[in-house]
């Protein structure tokens, strides 16, 4: 499902507009609200941004852009039949966008938190949004998928001077997209939260995906926050070449130096959350239960506190923390999230994106939650795409690691997903392959017994919510 767009009514001269573009327009007197990329629905008075994408032209849009309102068009080459509607020329529309983005930000002039990193970006994002609103800022934060060279500048746009504070993630598929919207967003407080495998066919080797990752920490001004994952050697190494003079680690590591957010303990309450007690600098030390689970939600609120801390320069009480975490704020549907069924069992709905280190990490939860409610493991693993020419070795590896976590049920379903079953099987482990998500759904409803932990996970394009929706359904049947 996409993201939904948010509205925004941004104003801009045409001043500011040639000097924030450095792009060329006919005279119109007064001024523009409202930057739009879609040429559907209400433009009027607005300024419609002609994007190009590998399915699509916002140039063959234009005209309708000009009849739905829109007083000024961005474009790349010349249009026709635009009425009124006066033309932006400039050398790209998209870095436009990000252009027109950066000048309102800069104009609002308050604090932006940007948070980058190869897993747990978006559980780490709501964390920082309902920590900081428990302590009582306005803060922006769009739910969605937003984060990549368009959504980006289009939650920037929608900044008001009602917010003091904007949440935004940095994602990235492409050599050069980090430094980019790091430039864009210009953040108070950067937050590195791991470096690993991901998007390899367009980042390359783990190498250069940390030197993409770490753009965040490279771009910051000396005068920002920069935060990370301090049990991360790559996020650690980026960390050195970080012009932040204020630099903040957080984890479970014993030797963390200072200042640091260290995470005592961590223990699962059987599908109901998480207990974590973390230590902060100069402060008393949390003990709370997260409806977090496991080491990923222990490392996103840790990372929520540093970062608030830092922005509003002083330690949160425990109260502020526990509405925090009580806050339908936190966290995002098919993000680890748990879902009760009527015979006991708990699926994990982790289905909306997949790496080697999220499946590792979310694989670690559900044998834990299993130890405590004493039912089966059942694993359902979609296919992690995007890998290139890694994607064979990297699913044959998380296979040996799948052994360990002893499955009762191991089902793969979509393209190399079958190369996470060849050791399993080696080991008698029950282990089957689905073409897509319904045929996944099948093997489960077949073979699922009550108190099972389900986790359900897959790359994006597989669909993998249709699993987690049949076996709710069957149960809201059965029942």
């Amino acid at each position: 499902m996409a993201s939904l767009i948010p509205e925004n009514r941004a104003r801009f001269t045409r001043d500011e507009l040639l000097e924030a573009t450095r792009g060329s327009s006919g005279a119109f007197d007064g001024e523009v609200s409202g930057v739009f990329t879609d040429s559907r629905g209400d433009l009027s008075g607005g300024l419609f941004v002609a994007l190009r994408g590998e399915r699509f032209d916002g140039h063959a849009f234009a005209r309708v852009a000009a009849q739905h309102g829109a007083r000024v068009l961005v474009v790349e080459e010349p249009v026709s039949d635009t009425g009124s509607a006066v033309v932006l020329r400039v050398s790209s529309t998209q870095r436009a966008l990000g252009d027109l983005a950066r000048f309102h930000r800069q104009r609002w002039g308050r604090r932006v938190v940007a948070v980058a990193g190869s897993v747990g970006k978006t559980t780490t994002r709501t964390a920082i949004f309902a920590v900081a609103s428990a302590a009582g800022r306005v803060a922006l934060c769009p739910p969605g998928n937003l984060n990549n060279l368009v959504g980006v500048p289009l939650v920037l746009l929608g900044l008001t001077q009602h917010h003091d504070l904007c949440v935004v993630e940095l994602g990235t598929s492409l050599t050069g997209e980090i430094e980019q919207l790091t430039s864009v967003a210009d953040p108070d407080v950067g937050v590195l939260t791991r470096v690993a495998l991901e998007h390899a066919e367009g980042l390359g080797d783990l190498d250069a995906i940390e030197h993409e990752e770490g753009a965040l920490l490279r771009g910051l001004r000396s005068n920002a926050v920069a935060v990370i994952n301090g049990d991360d050697s790559r996020c650690s190494r980026q960390l050195a070449l970080s012009a932040a003079t204020r630099q903040v680690r957080y984890g479970f590591g014993a030797a963390l130096p200072s200042p640091s957010y260290r995470i005592l303990g961590q223990e699962g309450l059987g599908g109901g959350g998480t207990r974590v007690r973390i230590e902060r600098p100069a402060a008393a030390t949390l003990d709370v239960r997260s409806p977090l689970l496991g080491s990923p939600g222990a490392y996103a609120l840790a990372a929520a506190l540093a970062s608030a801390e830092a922005l509003i320069g002083r330690s949160l009480s425990g109260d502020e923390v526990i509405a925090a975490l009580e806050s339908p704020l936190l966290g995002e549907p098919g993000r680890l999230t748990p879902v009760e069924l009527p015979d006991g069992s708990l699926i994990l709905d982790d289905t909306y994106n997949s790496s080697p280190a999220s499946v590792r990490s979310s694989v670690a939860v559900a044998r834990e939650l299993c130890e405590l409610r004493g039912g089966r493991l059942v694993l359902v693993l979609g296919e992690m795409r995007e890998l290139g020419p890694l994607s064979a070795a990297a699913h044959r590896d998380l296979g040996k690691d799948l052994v360990e976590a002893r499955p009762a049920l191991l089902v793969g379903f979509g393209g190399d997903a079958a190369l996470f079953l060849e050791e399993p099987l080696k080991h008698a482990v029950v282990s089957l392959f689905a073409a897509d998500a319904l045929g996944a759904l099948q093997i489960v409803l077949g073979q699922r017994e009550p108190r099972d932990v389900i986790l359900v996970k897959a790359s994006r394009g597989l669909r993998a919510e249709r699993v987690v929706e049949g076996l709710r359904a069957a149960a809201g049947a059965a029942a």
